[in-house]
Order: structure tokens, then sequence, then C-alpha cells
């Protein structure tokens, strides 16, 4: 008797169901990877805004704290000539100019606590400058900053104290202006347009 003969079918992937698999696994790699490149895209946008944000809350941080720190004290340029506690237009290199109260001093240097400073826009920046003495010195430089980037407009206005406003300071022939009484600023508008964000209005008050 001869024994019996067992018949195995040999097992594995055709070459069309192989051909197949491979088709699907490229499309949902393809799949996969948009998803994943949409996601990190997603993440360097949300940082590109976040990182944004924070410039401009630290600009405008600073803008405050030094506007709201304003005090009537004049200085004397570098030619020793007397200038006001606060200019602004008048044909100025700058877009305003000031002295203010709250000077940091943490290693206790003996220096004022008042700071000269002034704002500049220029190639769509907002740039601060400050001095290290109130009355300056022949050819004494200022510090310059970059506060903020990417910026279409920067105006500032000054509300004397018969509210009217003006785009300048001192304004011109002020004993005209105000019928003779003495002129003085009570507050002033800062105006910034960003490119990115539209316009951010702030009002400080003078003095008072």
């Amino acid at each position: 008797m001869q024994p019996h003969k067992h018949h195995y079918k040999a097992s594995g992937f055709t070459l069309i169901e192989l051909l197949i698999a491979i088709a699907v696994f490229a499309v949902m790699s393809v799949m996969a990877y948009g998803g994943l490149s949409q996601i990190i895209e997603n993440n360097q946008h949300s940082k590109i805004e976040l990182e944004r944000l924070q410039a401009v809350q630290r600009a405008v941080l600073t803008i405050s704290r030094d506007f709201t720190q304003i005090i009537e004290r004049g200085i004397r340029d570098d030619y020793g000539n007397p200038q006001p506690f606060l200019d602004a237009g008048n044909d100025l290199d700058y877009l305003v100019e000031f002295t203010r109260n709250g000077r940091r001093n943490p290693a206790k240097l003996k220096r004022s606590n008042l700071l000269r400073v002034a704002y500049q826009f220029e190639d769509g920046k907002l740039l601060r400058l400050f001095w290290p003495q109130l009355d300056r010195a022949p050819a004494m430089e200022a510090y310059q900053t970059t506060l903020l980037d990417k910026l279409e407009r920067v105006e500032l206005r000054y509300l004397d104290n018969a509210e009217k406003w003006h785009d300048e300071w001192p304004p011109l022939n002020p004993q005209q202006q105000t019928g003779g009484d003495t002129i003085q600023l009570s507050a002033i508008e800062f105006i910034l347009e960003l490119k990115d964000w539209g316009e951010i209005t702030r009002l400080y008050q003078v003095g008072g």
C-alpha cells in the first residue's frame, strides 16, 4: 500500500497583490506626509504670530513707560542751546523728543533718574533713542534700538489745556491759539499702523 501523499499549495502574494499593496502604501504615505507637513506649517505660522504678538506688546509697554513718565524738565543741546522738555515736529529729525522720569538704576550708580528719549520712524521701523546725560556734551551720541518693524505709519498728536489738538509741540503762535492764556500740554495720542495688524492707538495724559 502506497503512503498517502499530501500536496501543499504555495502561499504568498501574487505580483498583482504586491503591486496593489505598494500602491495603497504609497497613497497612504503621501496623505500622511501631507497632513504632517500641514501640521508643521501651522506650528511655524503660530510661532511667528506669537513672536509678533510679543514684539508688539513689548513695544507698546516701552512706549507707555516713556510717555506716562514725561516730566517738565528742559535740557541744553550739544551747542548749549536750551530745549523744551518736549519737542515734536518743527523740522526735527525725530518724531518726538522729551524728558522722562523713572530711569532704572539697578547698579545704584551716581546719576540722575531722568532720561532724555526720542522716537524716530524710518524704513517702516520705530526706533527709540536715549542719551546718557540730559544736558549733552558736544558730539554726544544717542543709544538706538528698534522697537518695532513692519509699520505703515506712526503718528502723534498733542492736546493742549484748551482741548485743541496740534501736530507739533510747542505749537506755533501759542498765545493766538489760546486767546493769550498760557498753553500747556495735557495729553499725547500715539498711533501705530501695522502692516499685518492694522491700527493701534494709545492716549497718554501729561502732567496733572
